[in-house]
């Protein structure tokens, strides 16, 4: 469902130059079974080097898998340590239902975080000593949550809003995707969003905390067919132009120094913000796919200390 709805709103959004790629991309998903979709992601992680004084262009080490089974595995992120990886799976569930666990980058071991046999979670991300993610409850009861060591699980916003993604500030407040509308709002800290706190319509689940900002980043899909990620500062209540996509991957992410990243089929490029709107791209690696099953690799994920990467990797299923 998730993967239908994104494609009719690109469709909605498609200029005539495009809706041919539209229309065939949909044959092919109606085509296509939804057990081959939803088996067909992996997860795997790449040791970063950026540029330093002694090392002059980006290194990216050999992949190793997180996790890699038939099964849904995906939406990773890193914990505030960069010791373990997070993400969301239905490896346990007989039901096919998500939750979310975490990956020890050391021990390689792996142990569930959430135990929901009859809801699902997506979209994990540590904030200090709260795990926050979003349960799907049923049409339209989507929304975020947060778990501390030895608590129930409890609301993380205020707003009924329908939530499907977010990017949650420690001090000032959420952003919230709507999943259904494709709209964003921010809810600030303490307070409920409603239509008073709409931001943008047409947005695509990449939305993040600019790190160690006030800003919050998202991607806007225009009418006019480009792709732009841009800056929402909630405080100035302004927006701003950061780069566009230019045939990139929708999904993207933030090292600690502002670089952003992202996948050009199986290039790994990144743009440094420092403020002012981008207007190209740099060429930082050639990931191979970890095997000859796996392409087209999407969410990227990058640890607070910049020493590691995740990439999600869709892979081809049998029939």
């Amino acid at each position: 469902m998730r993967l239908l709805a994104l494609f009719a709103q690109k469709l909605t959004l498609a200029t005539p130059k495009h809706a041919g790629n539209f229309f065939r991309t949909l044959a092919i998903l109606i085509w296509l079974t939804p057990t081959a979709w939803a088996n067909g992601y992996d997860i795997y992680l790449y040791e970063l080097s950026m540029p330093s004084a002694s090392q002059t262009t980006w290194h990216i080490g050999p992949p190793r898998v997180v996790a890699a089974r038939e099964g849904y595995d995906n939406q990773a992120s890193f914990n505030p340590e960069s010791s373990a990886v997070v993400f969301a799976s239905n490896r346990d569930n007989p039901k096919g239902f998500n939750d979310i666990y975490q990956f020890d980058i050391t021990t390689g071991e792996v142990v569930n975080l959430t135990d929901t046999p009859n809801l699902s979670e997506f979209s994990p991300l540590w904030h200090a000593d709260e795990l926050v993610y979003v349960i799907e409850q049923g049409v339209p009861h989507q929304s975020v949550w947060l778990q501390r060591d030895g608590q129930q699980a409890q609301r993380a916003i205020n707003s009924l809003i329908p939530t499907g993604y977010y990017a949650k500030h420690p001090q000032l407040g959420t952003l919230l995707w709507a999943r259904y509308a494709y709209s964003l709002y921010f809810e600030p800290q303490g307070q409920q969003a409603d239509e008073r706190h709409f931001v943008v319509n047409n947005a695509g689940r990449s939305i993040h905390v600019i790190p160690n900002t006030t800003q919050f980043s998202y991607l806007h899909k225009q009418l006019d067919g480009d792709w732009v990620i841009k800056a929402y500062d909630p405080i100035k209540q302004a927006q701003q132009n950061i780069i566009a996509l230019t045939g990139g991957s929708e999904d993207y992410a933030w090292t600690h120094n502002h670089w952003i990243l992202n996948m050009q089929g199986n290039t790994l490029r990144g743009a440094h913000f420092q403020g002012e709107p981008l207007t190209n791209w740099q060429t930082l690696s050639l990931l191979t796919p970890p095997t000859a099953t796996h392409h087209s690799p999407s969410r990227l994920s990058v640890s607070p200390d910049n020493r590691y990467l995740t990439v999600v990797w869709q892979r081809q299923t049998n029939q």
